[in-house]
């Protein structure tokens, strides 16, 4: 919070604080924010550090979300297995009473 209070309240030193709002938000894996910093500071300054930066971002993200997609589907496999042992189940006990 103080970081981005600086960054408004002092133009000379924007840029870098912008900087330090990206990479610090990347560290503690807010990469929406740090992206969002990245962008920023690629607004005010073209800069090799803070595209690598970006990259690795966009890259972390990208396993976030197949992380995401993998838990999303094991959860689905198992509620498939369990609504079809469910079914297996309910007839085994039809064929059974008739």
């Amino acid at each position: 919070m103080i970081l981005e209070e600086l960054a408004r309240t002092h133009p000379d030193g924007r840029r870098d604080y912008i900087y330090y709002l990206a990479f610090g938000n990347a560290r503690i894996k807010e990469y929406t924010s740090g992206l969002k910093y990245c962008r920023a500071f690629l607004d005010i300054e073209s800069n090799d550090q803070v595209r690598s930066l970006e990259e690795y971002i966009k890259k972390e993200i990208d396993k976030e979300v197949a992380k995401g997609m993998v838990v999303a589907g094991g959860a689905a496999l198992v509620l498939g297995g369990i609504l079809g042992l469910g079914i297996a189940m309910a007839r085994n006990k039809q064929k059974r009473e008739k």
